[in-house]
């Protein structure tokens, strides 16, 4: 292999002039509920960089705003939803057989973007993992220690494993129709698995996993798993049914490569070294290149982000990791 296949997390977004210009204009969800918008928010890098495959826009809390949750964004504190899950009687109102519909202008976005990219790129669909999405909505909001939702797990652990088994089947029929729709792999966002310890993340936030997984290889589409700070979870992750991993860019690519030798790695570039200079991107992009190249020459490599590309990003360090990923061989 000459080098391996590219693309970014959050390579749509706020850095770029083109998707400034589509929020002056609209509301993050009416771009995110517009397959047209979508388009020519996830074609801005596709444009400007050596990409090989681009990404649906969209958002992992397009879920629990089917499911009837108001989600709205509120300056830089993070999500916010009305109405948290406090008990089980609430997951008797989740219109579940209607939700792929309410969920319908996704697809439709795939299938949108999939007609302007044409077939010589990849592209990719998404959604957040059940313990993911189940934090917010037991929390209400965004927190960087989720307590409320880990204190759940064990004050009504009965309650968490049916809401979390029951956004598994949601998941395997969103993802699925994103496959049908165009996407060429699918990957689930763990962003907060990271926060739980290995028996919890065993217990709670793999079985929803591994049912998701299950189905969709069944139907052979392609699946990565991002858990976000989850070296811990190493050893639980090659578990998980999914034929990608994607690395947070605090797990060194050659120990998880030794974990993980039967699994494709996604990863896992430090975001916050796109914020330097463009020479200090090349450095470190070369590094991650040759810890790559030595897994049988880049062997069930993809080259990526260890997380989401920040809004403050200069767009020339995003070009200087592109052309030095080109180069690679």
């Amino acid at each position: 292999m000459e080098r391996p296949p590219l693309w970014l997390m959050r390579q749509a977004g706020r850095y770029l002039p083109g998707y400034q210009n589509i929020r002056a204009k609209h509301s993050f969800w009416e771009l995110c509920h517009s397959p047209a918008l979508c388009t020519q928010a996830a074609m801005e890098p596709m444009e400007r960089f050596a990409l090989d495959a681009a990404i649906v826009f969209s958002d992992i809390l397009v879920i629990p705003q089917a499911l009837g949750m108001q989600v709205s964004f509120e300056g830089h504190q993070g999500p916010k939803m009305t109405k948290p899950l406090k008990e089980v009687a609430q997951l008797h109102a989740w219109n579940v057989p209607k939700l792929l519909e309410a969920l319908s202008f996704v697809p439709e976005a795939v299938r949108h973007l999939r007609g302007v990219l044409g077939e010589e790129y990849g592209l990719l669909g998404f959604a957040g993992a059940p313990w993911t999405l189940l934090a917010y909505m037991f929390e209400g909001h965004a927190d960087k220690n989720f307590a409320v939702a880990r204190a759940m797990l064990h004050t009504q652990p009965e309650f968490a494993h049916k809401a979390m088994d029951i956004l598994a089947d949601i998941l395997i029929g969103y993802l699925e129709a994103q496959c049908e729709a165009g996407a060429d792999a699918v990957q689930l966002f763990d962003s907060w698995g990271g926060l739980l310890n290995a028996e919890d993340y065993a217990r709670f936030a793999l079985p929803p996993i591994q049912k998701v997984a299950k189905a969709l290889t069944g139907k052979n589409r392609r699946l990565l798993l991002f858990v976000r700070d989850g070296q811990h979870l190493l050893p639980l992750l090659a578990q998980c049914g999914c034929q990608g991993i994607s690395l947070d860019w605090r797990i060194p690519f050659q120990q998880a490569a030794a974990q993980l030798p039967n699994h494709c790695l996604q990863g896992n570039l430090d975001p916050a070294l796109l914020l330097a200079s463009p020479e200090v991107v090349r450095e470190e992009t070369r590094k991650l290149l040759a810890a790559m190249r030595a897994r049988n020459h880049y062997s069930h490599c993809i080259f990526n982000l260890g997380h989401g590309i920040f809004p403050q990003t200069n767009p020339e360090c995003v070009s200087a990791l592109c052309e030095e990923v080109a180069l690679a061989a």
